[in-house]
């Protein structure tokens, strides 16, 4: 007999191999500003985190030059 494809177990497996959790405390003013700031951009947060990494890899290419 054909097991039954499991849609919601197969994205569960894909996510626990391929992605980690980025976990930060922050002060509650903090965090409420971050949220309005990164509505006013459209941006998400795991958007906002990569362009923090691009922006500090940028530095860190331009200090080398």
């Amino acid at each position: 007999m054909k097991e039954e494809f499991n849609q919601k177990a197969y994205i569960n497996k894909y996510k626990k191999e391929h992605y980690s959790t980025f976990k930060v405390e922050l002060p509650k003013e903090t965090k409420k500003e971050l949220d309005e700031i990164l509505k006013i951009q459209n941006l998400t947060k795991a958007q906002f985190l990569k362009n923090a990494i691009n922006d500090l890899k940028n530095k860190i290419k331009k200090g080398r030059d």
